[in-house]
């Protein structure tokens, strides 16, 4: 009789299917997978605790088995209440700990016949999901075929047409690529202004890869990684305390899409709850 091991899901397969939950102290395992399981099957569910006290962090984490099931829960169970926490729950994307580059959640890559248009292509994937814009690109490892490169409404539309995409399609999510800002795309006055400086400031022109959080001090460098690791992209954090109430952080990404987007959604951000974090662009 041998005895067998409980299987252990991959947590990175299939992609953006790991949820980051902010649920407060008091919420059990338990109570998070009941609160979850209704938007699919639920692999894996645990609360993050202090190693030294045992003791509940406010931290959760959700594996769900598909990417459409994660994405339906983002959408649906962020704002919900947990008892008996009074406050609502946060749930965000947990990011991928094996990718170098970070996967966009909006964007499919996929492979298609070159004699299929971008408006074919737009027609093939928008019978299961909305699609926002189709980018056509010849493929140099496959001569006779294209990459199509397909931005979608949502997180879910995106799932879902990841999840259907036919075998040869080769469908997987894109990565993110740091957006370039181009002097020759501005203005003709704003050329002449910048070109004797573009040299010694061009760092100047690009958008902020780097934001300055304000947060409290009983917050420590792993807590701040943790809570920006769930956007994609973030390369550096730390953090430091003036004896304070308060704590200065100074969290670095490799694009700026990422930077704005933690930006947008981390400021003031209750973290933890009833102190409300202050996320600005730069370093100070």
């Amino acid at each position: 009789m041998t005895n067998e091991q409980p299987t252990v899901p991959d947590l990175n397969s299939p992609p953006f299917s790991r949820l980051f939950v902010l649920c407060g102290r008091q919420v059990t395992a338990a109570a998070l997978e009941e609160c979850f399981s209704p938007y699919g099957t639920v692999e894996q569910c645990h609360i993050v605790q202090d190693q030294s006290t045992g003791q509940s962090k406010g931290i959760g984490f959700v594996k769900f088995q598909k990417t459409s099931q994660a994405a339906r829960a983002l959408k649906e169970a962020d704002g919900k209440y947990i008892e008996p926490e009074p406050k609502p729950i946060r749930v965000e994307i947990a990011t991928s700990t094996i990718e170098s580059k970070p996967l966009d959640c909006l964007r499919l890559k996929v492979k298609c016949p070159a004699e299929l248009d971008a408006d074919a292509v737009k027609a093939e994937f928008s019978k299961i999901s909305a699609v926002n814009s189709v980018q056509l690109v010849p493929d140099k490892k496959s001569p006779g075929n294209n990459v199509a490169y397909l931005t979608f409404e949502s997180f879910l539309d995106a799932a879902l047409a990841y999840e259907t995409a036919k075998p040869e399609h080769r469908a997987k999510f894109a990565k993110i690529k740091p957006r370039k800002v181009s002097l020759e795309s501005q203005p003709q006055e704003a050329k002449a202004f910048f070109r004797p400086f573009t040299r010694r400031r061009s760092s100047a022109l690009l958008p902020p890869t780097k934001l300055t959080v304000l947060c409290s001090s009983t917050l420590t460098q792993n807590q701040i990684w943790r809570l920006f690791d769930i956007i994609p992209g973030l390369v550096n954090c730390s953090i430091s305390h003036d004896g304070g109430s308060m704590g200065t952080a100074t969290v670095t990404y490799n694009n700026s899409q990422s930077a704005k987007y933690a930006r947008d959604k981390l400021h003031k951000f209750e973290y933890p709850i009833g102190e409300k974090i202050v996320v600005r662009d730069g370093a100070e």
